[in-house]
């Protein structure tokens, strides 16, 4: 969803959704919530859709047959059928309750919202959402009184963030739709995106894009810094970052030869990807297309600081190879048995 303005929320459906290990039941709604609260409405809207801003897309999956994936199912029947959408956001309740079967499975109010509007490769598609809220939060609250003020407090959600949610896009249908997920609570992670959603992450240029610069940073921490300096580990980093930001396509061997100067440690970075692909089951990632909004938002992951045991460090601003290439040396002091590293510049700031 690249302009939130445009979205809008047509409908919502809010039930109970218990833990089954513990045989707490459900509580369905016998309507959909009444939207004509413009300020309700708009508080609901942003509250549902301000988490969705990672690059990552997910599609429903099915060992056998797609069709038997139920929130596939139950997607298909509620953009064919939106006159049904309550009755179908009872199915999904049941099916959300039939996954909660493991102890650490908080209950919660379960949302299921109809959302018009949303854009998708500059196309106006529509949308479901359904989000899970498993955390209360204490808020006061304060009443004027006979010149007097009174204070209070209640258990509430608190609209910064939902605890669970996804959106499913109505486009891409016969490859299991398009779909955005987020899950804030680490301890059922498995959970709402294997159990209750099955979906796996869409093999794109953003998947694309991100893994190898993950591959970049676990060679970087796992083989370059057991075998070369900080600095060279730095290196390595701030030209890998480089050649993303200035480059449109990723190829492996181009990437290698300009990246890594020496050829043994070219080689190790060739054999480490080959290990890495095959660990993962990753298809092809000789070249692809690069993401540079993924990218950007990858960057701040990226060690580029160099910290001393003698409470120092050297910092790099951005990803430039220039800033350590040119301007800072590491070497050795012999009289005093310590490494030590020389930093050029013009002026102090």
């Amino acid at each position: 969803m690249s302009d939130k303005i445009q979205v809008r929320l047509q409908r919502l459906a809010v039930h109970r959704v218990g833990n089954k290990a513990k045989e707490e039941g459900v509580v369905a709604s016998q309507d959909v919530v009444d939207l004509r609260d413009e300020q309700l409405s708009d508080l609901l809207l942003r509250y549902f859709i301000s988490p969705f801003k990672q690059e990552e897309f997910f599609r429903f999956t099915h060992t056998s047959d797609l069709a038997l994936n139920e929130m596939f199912a139950y997607a298909t029947l509620m953009f064919n059928e939106p006159a049904k959408f309550h009755e179908y956001s009872v199915h999904i309740l049941n099916h959300l309750y039939e996954q909660s079967d493991h102890p650490k499975v908080k209950s919660g109010e379960l949302y299921v919202a109809y959302f018009s509007g949303c854009i998708m490769n500059d196309e106006e598609v529509d949308a479901i959402g359904i989000f899970k809220s498993e955390n209360k939060d204490t808020f006061l609250t304060f009443q004027d009184s006979h010149n007097d003020l009174s204070i209070d407090y209640h258990a509430g959600v608190n609209l910064k963030g939902v605890d669970k949610g996804c959106m499913i896009y109505n486009t891409e249908a016969e490859d299991g739709y398009r779909v955005k997920m987020v899950d804030a609570n680490s301890t059922d992670a498995q959970f709402w995106k294997d159990d209750f959603l099955h979906v796996d992450e869409l093999k794109d240029t953003n998947f694309n894009t991100r893994t190898v610069l993950n591959l970049c940073k676990d060679f970087s921490e796992e083989v370059f810094a057991k075998s070369e300096s900080r600095k060279e580990q730095v290196d390595f980093i701030s030209r890998s970052v480089d050649y993303f930001s200035k480059n449109e396509t990723f190829d492996l061997e181009e990437f290698t030869s300009s990246v890594i100067d020496e050829p043994e440690s070219a080689e190790r970075f060739k054999n480490y990807s080959q290990a890495f692909a095959e660990e993962r089951n990753l298809e092809d990632i000789q070249g692809f297309t690069i993401n540079k909004s993924t990218v950007r938002n990858m960057k701040p992951k990226f060690r580029n600081f160099i910290k001393l045991d003698t409470q120092i460090e050297i910092k790099f601003s951005g990803y430039n190879p220039e800033q350590s290439e040119q301007y800072v040396e590491r070497g050795f002091d012999e009289e005093r048995g310590m490494h030590f590293y020389k930093v050029y510049f013009y002026s102090e700031s």
